[in-house]
C-alpha cells in the first residue's frame, strides 16, 4: 500500500539536570563542589534517503521522541547527551505544521539533513556557582525541556514524467510495458488507487527516466471528485506531462473532450501544472474507430500527437525515443510550455478592444515614413517650404538685435563735446 501522507507527533529530548556534589577524599577535607552538568537532549533530524519509497512507517507509528540527556554526576563529570532521533524520508518530502499548514522543511536531494526539533540544553552543576564568597554552593539549574509539535508529512514524488489521463485510458498498461513496475490492470474505472513509480532504462545511453503513473482524473477532480485530485501533487515536480487519451472513445467519450477536461482540471488545480510542457499520446489505435477520430482530433488540437497501441505494442519504441528527447535531449528541442489560457469571454472582449489599440500606433508610424524622397518629388517641395520659413525667421531675429544697440549715438555725442571745451580755453587766453 502506497502511503504519501502521514500525521506525526514528535518531541526532542529534554536536557539533564545539574548535579550537587562535593569532593570527599582522605587528605582533602574541604575539596569543594564538583557537581557536573547535565547532558543535552537528542534532536529530531530528518534525513532524505532515496532508498525510502513512501511514508508507510509513519502511518503505523506516528508518535516519536528522542532520548533525554542524562543528569550530571560527581567529580565534575557531565551527563552524556541523549541520542538523536533520525527519521529517513523519501526525496520530495514536505513537512507542514499541523493546523497552520506552514511549510517547515522540504527535502529533495539524497543525504540532505534538517534539524526539525532541537533538544533541550543540560542544566548546570554546583561547580559552576562556586566563588570566594560562596565556597560550598548547593545551587543547580534544571535541564531545559525539548521541543515538540504536531506535523503533517506529505510526499511529492520526484519523477521526470507524469502520466495523466482518464480512468481506463491505458496508463497502467503503458507503465507495465515501459518499466519494471507492475501496477494492477483491470477493465473497470479507478483500478489504480495510488501512485506507481517506474524506471525506463536506456542501456545504449547508460541512463534512465523515472515515470509516475497517476490515478485517473475525471471532470470536477479539482472539487475533490474521484481519486486523481489526491495525487496531483505528485505531478508538480515532473518536468514533463504525458496525456494518455483513449482515441477510440471506448468509454463513450470523445477524445477531444477528454483533452479539454484534462487541461481544465490541471489549470484549476494549480497554475504550476498548467505551465508544464506536455506530450499527447493517442492510445488504443488498434481499434477501428481510432484512425478517423485521430484526424478530427488533430484538426481541433494543434499539438503534436503520438499514436500508440499498448495492446499491439505499435509505436512503443518510437514513443520511448521521443520521451528521451523530450526529457534528456537538447533544450531547444524539448517541448515548450503551453501559452497562457484566456477565458473565452475575456478573449472576446480583448478581440473587440485590441483593434482600436492597434490602429492608433499604425497611423502614427504611417505618417513618419515620408522618407521615400526619390519616388515622389512633389512631396519634397512642401518640406522645403517650412525650412525656408524657419530660415527667414532666424534672419529677422538677428537683424533686430543690432538695431537695439545705441553705441553709434554715444560716439557722436562725445565728438561734438570736444570742440566746445577748446573754445572755452581760447576765450580765457584772450582775456588774459
Amino acid at each position: 500500500m502506497f502511503i504519501d501522507e502521514a500525521k506525526v507527533v514528535l518531541k526532542s529530548g529534554d536536557g539533564g539536570h545539574g548535579c550537587v556534589s562535593f569532593r570527599r577524599e582522605k587528605f582533602i577535607p574541604k575539596g569543594g563542589p564538583d557537581g557536573g552538568n547535565g547532558g543535552k537532549g537528542g534532536d529530531v533530524i530528518l534525513v532524505c534517503d532515496r532508498n525510502e519509497g513512501d511514508l508507510q512507517a509513519y502511518r503505523w507509528q506516528p508518535h516519536r521522541r528522542a532520548r533525554n540527556g542524562a543528569p550530571g554526576m560527581g567529580r565534575q563529570c557531565a551527563g552524556p547527551d541523549g541520542a538523536d532521533l533520525i527519521l529517513p524520508v523519501p526525496p520530495g518530502t514536505q513537512v507542514l505544521e499541523e493546523g497552520t499548514h506552514r511549510l517547515v522543511a522540504e527535502l529533495t536531494e539524497h543525504g540532505e539533513r534538517v534539524v526539525l526539533l532541537a533538544g533541550g540544553k543540560g542544566g548546570l552543576g554546583n561547580m559552576n556557582f562556586k566563588s570566594s564568597v560562596n565556597q560550598a554552593p548547593r545551587r543547580t539549574t534544571p535541564g531545559y525541556p525539548g521541543e515538540e509539535g504536531n506535523f503533517r508529512i506529505v510526499l511529492k514524488t520526484i519523477a521526470d514524467i507524469g502520466l495523466v489521463g482518464y480512468p481506463n485510458a491505458g496508463k497502467s498498461t503503458l507503465t507495465n510495458l515501459l518499466t519494471a513496475a507492475r501496477p494492477k490492470m483491470a477493465p473497470y474505472p479507478f483500478t489504480t488507487l495510488h501512485v506507481n513509480v517506474g524506471v525506463i532504462d536506456y542501456p545504449d545511453r547508460f541512463d534512465r527516466i523515472v515515470m509516475a503513473d497517476i490515478p485517473g482524473l475525471i471532470e470536477g477532480a479539482h472539487e475533490n471528485r474521484g481519486l486523481g485530485h489526491q495525487f496531483l501533487r505528485h505531478v508538480e515536480r515532473c518536468s514533463l506531462l504525458v496525456f494518455i487519451i483513449d482515441m477510440a472513445g471506448s468509454e463513450n467519450r470523445e477524445p477531444w473532450d477528454d483533452h479539454r477536461v484534462l487541461e481544465r482540471e490541471l489549470r484549476l488545480y494549480s497554475p504550476v501544472l498548467a505551465a508544464k510542457p506536455r506530450i499527447i499520446v493517442a492510445n488504443k489505435m488498434d481499434l477501428p474507430a481510432a484512425a478517423a477520430k485521430l484526424k478530427k482530433f488533430q484538426e481541433r488540437v494543434k499539438d503534436q500527437v503520438i499514436p500508440i497501441s499498448c495492446y499491439s505494442q505499435e509505436g512503443i519504441q518510437d514513443f520511448r525515443d521521443k520521451l528521451w528527447a523530450a526529457v534528456k535531449g537538447p533544450v531547444d528541442q524539448r517541448p515548450k510550455a503551453p501559452a497562457p489560457y484566456v477565458e473565452p469571454t475575456v478573449a472576446k472582449r480583448l478581440a473587440k478592444v485590441h483593434p482600436g489599440k492597434v490602429v492608433a500606433p499604425k497611423a502614427k508610424k504611417a505618417a513618419k515614413p515620408a522618407k521615400p524622397t526619390a519616388k515622389n518629388s512633389k512631396k519634397v517641395a512642401p518640406k522645403a517650404k517650412p525650412v525656408a520659413k524657419k530660415a527667414v525667421k532666424v534672419v529677422a531675429k538677428k537683424a533686430v538685435k543690432p538695431v537695439a544697440k545705441k553705441q553709434p549715438v554715444k560716439a557722436v555725442a562725445k565728438k561734438k563735446a570736444a570742440p566746445v571745451k577748446k573754445a572755452a580755453s581760447k576765450s580765457k587766453a584772450k582775456k588774459k
